[in-house]
């Protein structure tokens, strides 16, 4: 038997997946990208749909449709050493090497520099990645309230 959503858990699910996709980048890249694209604009506008909503759409829609347990077991359908070298690689890609270091110089970088200038940005970036960090690993550390987090608490301050 299939236990199916309520209205409230759907909308709820939405504002999660909308929570998590959604950041920094999505705001800021798409103007930057439009103001490089000069009169290429189209192109780009298909360019930033495939990568930034039609790939994590998709993502979402294999692990659903495929009823796996999380990337691993997705990925594991073609071999099990490809599956554990692609699951390292996209977690290596996805956090440390890329993600973690841009989520926090993003919103320093727009928020906190001007203010603190070239001279002191050094330090000031060390300081605020320090508290940014021990707020994101205080979410993080309670993964049965993510839903709650995010979804009640973070999402309201995107919008």
């Amino acid at each position: 038997m299939k236990n199916r959503l309520t209205h409230k858990e759907t909308f709820l699910v939405a504002i999660m997946l909308f929570g998590m996709f959604f950041g920094a980048g999505n705001l800021i890249f798409p103007a930057y990208l439009g103001r490089q694209a000069g009169s290429a604009v189209w192109p780009a506008i298909a360019g930033l749909l495939v990568t930034g909503v039609g790939l994590p759409l998709l993502g979402v829609a294999a692990i659903g449709i495929t009823r796996s347990d999380g990337l691993l077991a997705l990925s594991q359908k073609v071999s099990r050493p490809y599956g554990l070298c692609f699951t390292c690689a996209l977690y290596l890609t996805i956090g440390p090497f890329f993600a973690i270091p841009r989520c926090a110089t993003v919103p320093f970088t727009l928020g906190v520099e001007p203010l603190v200038g070239a001279e002191h940005s050094g330090l000031a970036l060390a300081l605020f990645s320090l508290v940014f960090f021990t707020i994101v690993a205080a979410f993080s550390l309670r993964p049965a309230s993510i839903l709650t987090s995010i979804g009640r608490t973070l999402t309201p301050l995107f919008l």
